[in-house]
């Protein structure tokens, strides 16, 4: 059984809209003098070289939070701003406008949710803000399995009525052919989508849609089981993104047909949307207590996103049924004026206003068909979740609604919103966001966005559970920065490439076989990647060996020693002095030893500290305290108990290698 429908209509009739074009022109003044400046915002690593930042750049800047600032400057100091290690980030500071609500032409259309003789409809479920970000799309399709669709409707009959099926018949119904003799799939059809913008009758809820009829139910509103299952089928297997449900009743029980259409089209990624049903006209039915079906359908998955009827208050509307288990969402479903077809006076231009959960139905429906216009990676079971966790909570206001006690938790979630469920998320630093029109991944860290490869996403263990879809666009306000690599400390190398590469600081750095050896890597933990993708990584310095590594240059007889990432010839004394081993000696090519970093001074390994040295030439007495040689005073020398015996006496140029420090002067 489906619901009735009031039989208040009118008719449509025609108006010419002059579009008005105002164009102003104003010259503007042409300097060559002026400095064009941006305005920006920018982070300071840290606090205390807030003024040097300052006084660098000569900033007049105002503080924000967590010591971001904003600014006005030239673009050269922009540039360097970006370029200054000192700075986290440096961007544009972007305008942002309020979003504009658009307001189409057509003259049941309104932004009042008050204006129940209009689409008060529209603005509750805040439909007109949700349009500034998407208007829905023609390559969405959107199956409403019903008594069919009149086409030929003035509000239709632009060709959004594609190819559909007659389940009755078993036989196609061709795209923009009048497929309704009872009138009630024509009135889904219009919540849905009837045209907008033309100076005529309503605005349906996607400006672009495809709608698929299924004509599964006859003249009289009724059919059978089978033929909405099979409508089901074909409409899954005909590419239909959602289907529209506004139907069942007592007559519709339990069904394995049925069932087994709905788990097949939910399986295949289609989102089915059904109405609550309106069973007792004066108070409706709990569905936990009296199931109906489709609407109860759920296949223990919540395979189908029920919906309840509310009215202009968000109150349930005094028809509809409700229940905790069947019930995802409510929407408007009391006075809605929509596209109509009556056989009984058949015209092309009818309007009516109707009631039933079968109206709240195809509201559901239709912003579910925006949300996947405006990203078409959104699974079913994601934008039944979104329309769901984005609803505004209504139950204070139906604390007496059901059967004349509470509906807390028999209404849903809520009330619909379209603009929650389609504004866009904030994004979080750390979060993993997919780009709509792409597919790639990326990582945002500083309000910036970096790509994540699919092996760096392996190879860091990102759990694909936790990548959210974008939301209209949003990616793309975000400046993007170099791509994301592999954690540090990971091995890469190309297919084709024996160079190996370590990860550290964000670079790919290159290793020699010493630097391999003399950390311990291992060739099993190297990781092949494509060699476009380790062309795209910034590349550092060659790595270098671990501190401790001695090395011996070919055709030298001196040994070096790695100490404080830098390579440092040692003496004969302290090589013993520090314990070092010839065994533990790697001789190196010159190549090799052309990458291993080298100290900006001329200095050598000094003895381990605490050392006491002097020279055969010189009756003075050091001390070596940080890898430094200082000279000690007699009274710092008594003060500290020192033993002249303990002076190691060196030739003059071994001490002369040693770096020298402040002397010690004073205890």
């Amino acid at each position: 059984m489906i619901p009735r429908f009031g039989k208040i209509y009118l008719r449509i009739f025609g108006s010419v809209l002059v579009p008005v074009f105002l164009f102003m022109f104003q010259p503007q003044a042409i300097s060559g003098e002026a400095v064009p400046e941006i305005a920006i915002t920018f982070q300071i690593k840290n606090a205390q070289d807030n003024q040097a930042v300052f006084a660098r750049y000569g900033l007049n800047s105002t503080p924000l939070f967590q010591n971001i600032f904003k600014a006005k400057v030239s673009v050269d100091t922009y540039q360097s701003l970006q370029a200054d290690p000192l700075i986290v980030y440096a961007q544009p500071d972007r305008p942002m406008h309020a979003a504009a609500i658009v307001t189409p032409s057509d003259p049941f259309f309104t932004t009042d949710p008050t204006a129940e003789d209009k689409q008060w409809y529209l603005p509750k479920t805040h439909v007109p803000e949700a349009w500034g970000y998407t208007k829905g799309s023609s390559t969405v399709a959107v199956a409403v399995i019903d008594t069919g669709i009149h086409a030929g409707h003035i509000e239709l009959n632009d060709g959004r009525v594609g190819e559909g099926y007659n389940a009755i018949k078993k036989e196609a119904i061709a795209p923009n052919f009048n497929s309704d003799d009872n009138g009630h799939g024509t009135a889904v059809a219009g919540v849905l989508g009837a045209i907008q913008n033309n100076g005529k009758g309503i605005a349906g809820i996607n400006w672009y849609v495809r709608l698929m009829p299924i004509k599964a139910l006859a003249a009289d509103g009724t059919g059978d089981t089978s033929a909405v299952a099979l409508g089901i089928v074909w409409a899954a297997d005909h590419g239909a993104n959602i289907i529209n449900l506004s139907l069942g009743g007592p007559g519709f029980g339990p069904d394995m047909t049925l069932s087994n259409a709905i788990t097949y089209a939910y399986n295949k990624g289609v989102l089915l949307v059904a109405a609550a049903g309106n069973d007792l006209a004066d108070h409706g039915l709990n569905l936990d207590s009296n199931p109906i079906y489709p609407v109860c359908a759920d296949n223990g998955q919540n395979m189908i996103l029920g919906v309840a009827a509310t009215d202009i208050n968000d109150q349930k509307a005094s028809f509809s049924n409700f229940g905790s288990l069947c019930i995802d969402i409510a929407a408007p479903g009391k006075r809605i004026v929509t596209t109509a077809y009556l056989p009984s006076d058949p015209s092309n231009n009818i309007l009516i206003y109707g009631s039933g959960s079968s109206l709240a139905t195809p509201i559901v429906s239709g912003i579910a068909a925006l949300i996947k216009a405006s990203n078409n990676n959104l699974s079913n079971v994601e934008i039944r979740n979104l329309i769901m966790k984005t609803a505004d909570n209504i139950d204070f206001v139906n604390q007496t609604s059901c059967l004349g006690g509470s509906c807390n938790g028999f209404l849903g979630k809520g009330r619909i919103n379209a603009l929650t469920a389609l504004a866009p998320q904030p994004m979080a630093n750390g979060s993993l966001v997919r780009q709509s029109q792409t597919g790639n991944i990326y990582f945002i860290v500083n309000n910036t966005r970096r790509q994540v490869s699919d092996t760096v996403f392996k190879l860091r263990g990102f759990d694909p559970t936790v990548v959210v879809d974008e939301v209209n666009n949003q990616l793309n306000n975000l400046p993007i920065d170099r791509p994301l690599l592999p954690l540090d400390g990971t091995l890469i190398k190309s297919p084709d490439d024996a160079q190996v590469y370590l990860i550290d600081s964000e670079l790919k750095r290159p290793l020699t076989y010493l630097v391999f050896i003399s950390r311990a890597l291992s060739f099993a933990n190297i990781k092949i990647l494509p060699r476009n993708e380790i062309e795209s990584y910034p590349t550092g310095e060659w790595a270098e060996p671990l501190d401790g590594t001695m090395v011996l240059l070919t055709g030298d007889p001196t040994v070096y020693v790695m100490d404080k990432r830098v390579v440092r010839p040692v003496t004969f004394y302290v090589f013993k002095q520090r314990n070092l081993s010839f065994t533990k000696v790697i001789r190196v090519t010159p190549d090799e030893f052309s990458h291993i970093p080298k100290p900006t001074d001329a200095y050598w390994l000094s003895p381990v500290d605490g050392t006491l040295i002097k020279s055969a030439q010189d009756s003075g007495i050091y001390v070596i305290e940080n890898g430094t040689r200082r000279l000690l005073s007699y009274q710092v020398f008594v003060a500290r108990n020192y033993k002249f015996s303990q002076a190691k006496t060196l030739p003059q140029a071994e001490v002369d290698v040693i770096a020298p420090g402040f002397p010690l002067l004073t205890p």
